[in-house]
């Protein structure tokens, strides 16, 4: 049967040695196992990836655009979630994802999140809770959204990603 060769050949003496070994036993040098390039190229790639991962400030004003542009979904939310307890919402949320919403919430919770808020707001007047990644568009916007507190209301656009934490995520969302 094949079986795959455990050594290679040293560089200086050309005698096999394991590529565990720090060291030729025959003549000492130093076996190279070429780990460096690898976890380099690794690096690189994983740096690539998350590089595309992140928002852009222009592909964020892209979106922006796009959502405060967009028609709303033309199923009433509201109504919607009245039809549903939620659980039955939240299995459901399917049938919502990728739509534009505008909603007037109430906000339970918002931490700042170094480029954006993470919102979690109160379920409503039938709308169910939601969980916003709201992106402020100006320095003005940032420091209005870091003085909200708990009960304050707050309209929104934003596009429906799912849901996260029993809550209907929208991400990402905008004041209006």
């Amino acid at each position: 049967m094949f079986q795959k060769n455990r050594f290679k050949s040293c560089k200086h003496c050309q005698k096999p040695v394991i590529p565990a070994d720090k060291n030729c036993p025959y003549c000492g040098t130093p076996v190279r196992n070429n780990v460096l390039p690898k976890l380099l190229i690794g690096v690189l790639l994983l740096t690539l990836i998350f590089t595309m991962a992140i928002p852009t400030k222009s592909n964020l004003e892209k979106e922006r655009k796009n959502i405060l542009n967009a028609t709303v979904a033309s199923v009433d939310m509201v109504e919607w979630a009245k039809n549903f307890n939620n659980i039955e919402l939240l299995n459901r949320i399917g049938d919502f994802e990728g739509k534009i919403v505008e909603l007037q919430v109430q906000v339970f919770v918002a931490t700042y999140l170094s480029d954006h808020f993470g919102i979690v707001t109160a379920p409503s007047d039938g709308i169910p809770g939601t969980y916003l990644m709201l992106y402020p568009k100006n320095e003005a916007e940032t420091d209005f959204i870091k003085s909200i507190r708990p009960g304050q209301t707050i309209k929104i656009k934003g596009k429906v990603k799912g849901a996260y934490l029993q809550r209907i995520k929208i991400e990402p969302a905008f004041l209006i």
